[in-house]
């Protein structure tokens, strides 16, 4: 093998990335169907580097050494981006109190719940009567659904350290990377045959026909007239670089998350175990909410600049999700398609059943725009949730998008910090025990929808029409 230089192989690792990433906007802007499923050019790029890569083609053509070396990393990459992302979730936002999140968005956490805790409980209860029938399941092997598709094919590259704990590595991160995967694929497809339906039914408020989509928002390019700034700045460039000043708080919060799960894993006895087996991402996003309530103590806050911050976000999560797709060891997860397929479509056919039953009974109006970007985020995060409502609310007129900002405030630290140890609860106490605290939790979902007074407002439920 030819030695390289550790420099020239940084940059062969970014610039596979960026040849993918282009690759994948080039072929949106070439190919209509791409255009009108609304798949990122991230997603794109993702699947041709996927496609391309030594664990799908390395039986047919024989790959540079050093290629097969930097898609060995990708893992490693996809790791370190996944906690830059999450460093970043809450910088430059306004932290709202939490009980301004549940006055605000009251319905659409409900629903957030019900259906993240339905993609554990359906997927558990088919492996507890069904699949430990046939197959030898690793008990996480039920979170994959929640992983995947709540938490997105890049959340599921930071449960190695977890996955390798728990001795179910690397098939465990390869599986959930697949099902995220399968999440954003399902999400934009059906996403956009959901919106044609309801378009067509007069549920939307904001759009007419499902046409109607600009052709700038189809291509992704904007024209000149429509520039926009990336952000503000806040800094004085000649004291410190104001994005450098930026990328330090994203540092500092992935510095101080690793140092939280560090010491929690230091804690004696069960406990410390338990916390050992935690992956670091969680704790990232919550010490950026820590960053920037502290700056917001001190009178500083202002100088945090959210679009910085969403532009440091925005770029971490392309590559990231390139590095994922790039890292998926295809012919691994087809040795375990038949249970992984059976558990990934009940969790398509509850969150799509669950959305579309639960918010026309749950939220005060706009429901169609509510549960949309609900829906999105459930199959595949933030990204294909904003997506979908932005087809039938282009100038976000209605009220969801800033609902949706107050719940997933309140989602994203409740449920991605519990779902870190879900894995780990079902390895150590099976996954009955998940089972019924989902079931519980939705049950007490609806009990609360039910008692505030959000249960059954004055509209034809869409299930009937169908």
């Amino acid at each position: 093998m030819m030695e390289f230089q550790p420099f020239v192989i940084g940059i062969f690792h970014v610039g596979l990335m960026a040849l993918f990433l282009l690759l994948g906007k080039a072929i949106r802007v070439r190919f209509k169907i791409l255009q009108f499923l609304l798949l990122p050019s991230a997603v794109v790029g993702g699947l041709v580097a996927m496609a391309v890569s030594p664990y799908s083609l390395g039986g047919i053509f024989d790959y540079p050494e050093f290629i097969v070396s930097i898609y060995d990393n990708f893992g490693e990459i996809s790791i370190f981006l996944l906690n830059f992302v999450f460093a970043g979730m809450f910088l430059g936002r306004d932290i709202p109190r939490f009980s301004k999140s549940i006055k605000e968005a009251g319905p659409q956490i409900l629903l957030g719940q019900i259906l993240s805790w339905g993609q554990i409980l359906v997927p558990s209860l088919i492996i507890i009567f069904i699949l430990n029938r046939f197959y030898d399941l690793h008990a996480a092997f039920a979170t994959l659904v929640a992983i995947g598709f709540d938490g997105g094919a890049t959340v599921a590259v930071g449960y190695t350290s977890t996955f390798t704990e728990l001795g179910w590595y690397p098939e465990g991160v390869q599986l959930a990377i697949a099902s995220g995967v399968v999440g954003v694929l399902g999400g934009c497809i059906l996403g956009v045959s959901v919106i044609n339906w309801l378009v067509r039914r007069g549920h939307t408020k904001k759009t007419e026909d499902p046409n109607e989509l600009s052709e700038e928002i189809r291509r992704g390019i904007l024209p000149p007239s429509k520039f926009k700034n990336a952000g503000e700045l806040t800094m004085v460039p000649q004291s410190i670089e104001p994005l450098a000043f930026h990328f330090s708080l994203f540092g500092l919060a992935m510095l101080s998350g690793w140092g939280i799960v560090t010491l929690l894993a230091s804690l004696p006895g069960g406990l410390g175990t338990f916390f050992g087996f935690a992956p670091e991402f969680p704790f990232a996003m919550i010490s950026g909410m820590l960053i920037q309530i502290i700056f917001n103590k001190v009178g500083l806050g202002h100088l945090i600049d959210r679009g910085m911050a969403e532009r440091l976000s925005g770029l971490g999560l392309e590559f990231c999700i390139l590095a994922v797709f790039g890292s998926l060891n295809v012919p691994l997860i087809l040795e375990s398609s038949i249970p992984l397929g059976v558990i990934v479509i009940s969790g398509i056919v509850w969150s799509l059943a669950s959305a579309l039953y639960v918010a026309p009974r749950i939220m005060p109006d706009y429901w169609a725009e509510r549960m949309l970007v609900d829906y999105g985020q459930s199959m595949g995060n933030v990204p294909v949730g904003m997506m979908l409502l932005r087809v039938v609310d282009p100038q976000f007129e209605t009220p969801a998008l800033e609902s949706f900002s107050y719940k997933h405030s309140f989602h994203a630290p409740v449920f991605f910090s519990i779902l870190a140890f879900l894995p780990i609860v079902a390895h150590m106490w099976g996954v009955e025990v998940i089972a019924i605290l989902s079931l519980a939790v939705i049950i007490l979902c609806f009990v609360l929808a039910k008692i505030f007074g959000y249960w059954g407002q004055d509209r034809s439920p869409v299930m009937d029409e169908l």
